[in-house]
């Protein structure tokens, strides 16, 4: 039986470079003065021997394991992969790796994956759209040392927050009003539960009546923030109230699911029924017709989250609120 060869030690990358371990580990973490060409020459055979430090030695030294948690309430939402990907990539450039924390639309496991997180050991954690109230999720934030939310207000010493630049809300009425413009006038409303994007749907019903937009309480519909939950709801919200002209939802997925059942009720969008979304993600522009939504840079959120979170790992617990904004998108599905 073959024997696996031994990965490289410390002590071995010091023998060969005619060094001490303590010049080596310098050079490893940039610290101490060496001359360049010392640095230059265990460098060099730290990559002949293939040499990679211990990260498990390392971290009982640092105290830090280089691992950042991001938890999402559903990885097959590509709005929070986008997100995502721009966190991912800040991290990587500095050295960090990301873990993917997936609570799948629950509630109850988004609140054991905060308690076990606390002794993962991770060094910070981003909570994107957390979908617990603020009595479930601040005592479970107080257990972490850095945390950055997206989507969801914190009290300043907990944390910092990466938010829309408009009060919730803001989205549906422009929608509304827009709709209204345009010539609509039965406007339905697909709310989202436990969600930034839901809405009080008194203040809403209020708003427009202030924009002299007519409203039905029967009109408005409440399910989760996923594609088959739209469609469910969809085929109900329009089969009980054919006179309906357009419907908003609060995220794409939700908008696509309803634009699903109105086709299969022989609807055409947008003669018969024009239909906003709420997120602009890829697939809203490669439907037929394309969805009309609202825009974020996704990425840059996942950016300036990553930013914020590394300042308070590094040990700067100043609380910081970065915005974005949310802009109409119009395409044909209006």
């Amino acid at each position: 039986m073959t024997r696996k060869p031994q990965r490289a030690t410390l002590a071995d990358v010091a023998r060969e470079a005619g060094v001490s371990m303590m010049t080596v580990s310098r050079v490893i973490h940039g610290t101490g003065r060496i001359s360049d060409d010392t640095r230059q020459h265990v460098r060099q055979i730290i990559e002949k021997l293939e040499y990679r430090p211990n990260r498990a030695a390392r971290t009982l030294v640092t105290k830090r394991t280089n691992m950042i948690a991001f938890v999402v309430p559903d990885i097959t939402n590509p709005y929070f992969t986008e997100i995502l990907q721009g966190v991912e990539e800040f991290f990587w450039r500095e050295g960090y790796n990301v873990m993917l924390a997936n609570s799948n639309e629950n509630p109850e496991r988004e609140k054991a994956l905060l308690d076990q997180l606390e002794s993962t050991m991770v060094d910070g954690v981003i909570i994107c759209a957390s979908r617990l109230s603020d009595d479930e999720l601040i005592p479970l934030i107080e257990k972490h040392a850095a945390i950055v939310t997206v989507n969801r207000n914190l009290p300043h010493h907990l944390g910092s927050v990466v938010t829309t630049l408009h009060p919730r809300g803001y989205r549906a009425v422009l929608a509304a009003k827009y709709l209204h413009e345009t010539g609509r006038r039965r406007i339905g409303y697909v709310n989202l539960v436990r969600s930034i994007s839901s809405v009080n749907l008194e203040m809403f019903m209020h708003e427009l009546e202030d924009l002299n937009i007519a409203v039905n309480p029967s009109w408005y519909a409440t399910c989760k923030p996923t594609w088959q939950a739209g469609y469910d709801t969809g085929k109900v919200l329009l089969a009980e109230h054919p006179e309906l002209d357009a419907v908003i939802a609060g995220n794409d997925l939700v908008a696509l699911g309803v634009m699903r059942a109105a086709v299969e009720q022989g609807l055409r969008i947008p003669q018969d029924l024009a239909i906003v979304g709420g997120d602009d993600i890829l697939m809203a522009s490669q439907v037929t017709p394309p969805l009309t939504t609202f825009r974020s840079d996704k990425y840059s959120i996942g950016t300036m989250a990553a930013e914020l979170l590394l300042r308070r790992v590094e040990g700067d617990l100043t609380y910081c609120e970065h915005h974005y904004d949310d802009v109409l998108i119009i395409r044909e599905s209006t």
